[in-house]
C-alpha cells in the first residue's frame, strides 16, 4: 500500500472510529429514553429468568449466552403476565437464532414447543403482522 492509500485509509478509519465513540457516547441515554417509551416496559433480569438461562442449556438450542437471556426473559416475563391476567402475549424478533422458524421457514420445534408452551407468539418484525397467528390462537 502506497503512503496516498494509507492516509485514505487511516481518514477513513478515524471518521469510521469517531462515529461508533459518538454513537457509544448517546448509547446510555438512548437506553434510558426507552424506559418512558409508551407500551415498553424495561426491567432487569431476574433470579428466576438467570436461572431459566442456565436451565435452558439442556434444550441444546445452540444460543449464545446473551440470546439465551433474552429467551429467559421472555418465557418467564411471559408467566408472569400470563398469571396477571394478560392473555395476548407477542414477541417480535428481527435475530434469527431466537425465532421458532429458520430463513426457509422450516419449524424450530425446540423453540417453538417453547414460546407454545409459555403462549407467545413470535412475530418475525414489529409491525406485528407477520407471521400471523392462527385463528384459535
Amino acid at each position: 500500500m502506497d503512503s496516498g492509500d494509507e492516509q485514505v485509509t487511516r481518514r477513513v478509519l478515524d471518521r469510521f472510529e469517531r462515529l461508533v465513540n459518538d454513537d457509544l457516547d448517546r448509547l446510555e441515554d438512548s437506553l434510558s429514553a426507552l424506559r418512558f417509551e409508551a407500551g415498553l416496559e424495561v426491567f432487569p433480569l431476574s433470579e428466576a429468568m438467570l436461572e431459566r438461562s442456565v436451565g435452558l442449556t439442556i434444550e441444546k438450542l445452540d444460543l449464545k449466552p446473551f440470546d439465551s437471556s433474552i429467551l429467559a426473559a421472555v418465557l418467564v416475563r411471559s408467566e408472569e403476565l400470563r398469571e396477571s391476567g394478560n392473555s395476548d402475549l407477542a414477541f417480535c424478533e428481527l435475530d434469527w437464532d431466537l425465532r421458532p422458524w429458520d430463513k426457509n421457514r422450516r419449524s424450530k420445534p425446540t423453540l417453538k414447543r417453547l414460546y407454545d408452551s409459555a403462549h407467545v407468539w413470535v412475530y418475525g418484525d414489529f409491525t406485528l403482522t407477520t407471521p400471523e397467528p392462527p385463528a384459535n390462537w
